[in-house]
């Protein structure tokens, strides 16, 4: 799996609802190309993404890494690609103009992406070109059948309850009132629209692809997304937080979201428990390093590190309490994180920690680093970069 990215961060309060506690603004839409008429309702799921000739200058999400490219993909559909030996970067061809939140590459050619309005695109050529996999409109008709069908296995266990403990009847009684609401919130969605937005998209091979969004939703395919299985009902989120982010660590799986909720997997994503959470607040991003420590961090510059796999935490503190984004390993073991306000800290292989604000100022989401050690930043502003030296130099 190449994963150069970690969370399914939202930028604008009218775009997501994780967005107001990440980035409060959203920068105006950049003139295009090409003379077409606004798009309306869920006409952004199916009308393709303009044409901008200041495309890097979208508000971006997320940005990936594969041997050969830089993928980055964000507002009205923009994704942008370069190859990662030169500056270039180029406008892809993508079928939808929706909110794009996440993406996530099995190999140098196979990725996909996710976004608002029930959104999955999945590329074949290492991001140039995409396809739409999976819209709202389907999400709902998948959500439908799913409920029905749990509804009906519910019933069935009820009705042949007799050697069930009053604790297991009362759980599966739980488990149908959750069902029930559910199959009742798709069916209204059925007349409404889709609103559902996905947050993140993990790949754990071309065949095993993850999903998880807002409100609790999560998604698994075992044949590179050619159909989708609701596995929402195997992690304890009776509340419907939202899920944002997703990481694996060979068979292990790591899920953070909202209101302090961290779940784990040790068996491929079959089976999940809850973790203990060090903290009540909002995670935007979970990384496993190279030393496999397991780190979770989100609102107000909450950053909690695990050395065993989340049985226990430990705080690290930095110097500005804005939202963090993201993290990513650095070369030289140590890790790089992203956030709210420009800020980008580097703590090293040692446990020095350097905390930097981008000229910008801008609301950063997500970095990768290049060959020559340099960054490259994605955010409220953009593509953006800065050496090294600024984070690993004292004043």
């Amino acid at each position: 799996m190449i994963r150069a990215k970690l969370c399914a961060a939202a930028i604008a309060l009218s775009l997501s609802p994780t967005v107001s506690a990440q980035i409060a603004e959203q920068e105006p839409a950049q003139p295009t190309e090409q003379a077409t008429q606004p798009v309306q309702g869920y006409d952004v799921i199916y009308a393709p993404a303009m044409t901008a000739p200041e495309a890097t200058q979208a508000v971006l999400t997320e940005i990936d890494a594969t041997t050969y490219r830089q993928v980055a993909v964000g507002d009205y559909g923009v994704i942008v690609t370069r190859a990662t030996a030169d500056d270039a970067w180029q406008q892809a061809e993508v079928p939808t103009s929706v909110f794009l939140t996440s993406l996530n590459f099995a190999d140098d050619q196979l990725g996909w992406a996710v976004g608002h309005h029930g959104v999955i695109l999945q590329t074949t050529d290492g991001g140039i070109t995409w396809q739409r996999q999976l819209d709202g409109f389907e999400y709902i008709d998948l959500q439908i059948e799913h409920y029905s069908d749990r509804v009906a296995e519910l019933e069935a266990l009820l009705d042949n309850a007799e050697d069930l403990s009053a604790d297991e009847q009362s759980d599966l009684e739980f488990a149908l009132d959750d069902a029930l609401f559910k199959l009742d919130t798709a069916e209204i969605a059925l007349e409404e629209g889709p609103t559902k937005p996905f947050l993140d998209v993990l790949a754990l091979s071309p065949n095993e692809i993850f999903v998880s969004g807002a409100y609790g939703a999560f998604l698994y395919s075992t044949d590179g997304g050619e159909s989708w299985q609701i596995i929402d009902h195997l992690v304890e989120n009776p509340d419907g937080y939202h899920l944002n982010a997703l990481e694996a660590e060979g068979d292990n799986l790591y899920l953070a979201g909202e209101s302090g909720q961290l779940f784990r997997s040790f068996d491929r994503g079959q089976s999940w428990e809850v973790i203990d959470s060090p903290y009540y607040g909002s995670f935007f991003g979970v990384h496993v390093d190279r030393q496999q420590r397991l780190w979770v961090f989100g609102l107000r510059g909450n950053i909690f590190v695990s050395e065993d796999q989340g049985d226990s935490f430990t705080q690290l503190t930095l110097e500005d309490p804005v939202n963090i984004n993201n993290a990513v390993d650095a070369p030289d073991g140590g890790l790089y994180f992203v956030g709210n306000a420009g800020v980008v800290a580097y703590l090293s292989d040692s446990g020095e920690l350097i905390e930097r604000t981008h000229e910008s100022g801008a609301a950063l989401t997500d970095l990768v680093v290049n060959a020559d050690g340099s960054l490259t930043l994605v955010g409220q502003r953009g593509v953006l970069a800065m050496p090294s030296s600024a984070l690993t130099e004292k004043d």
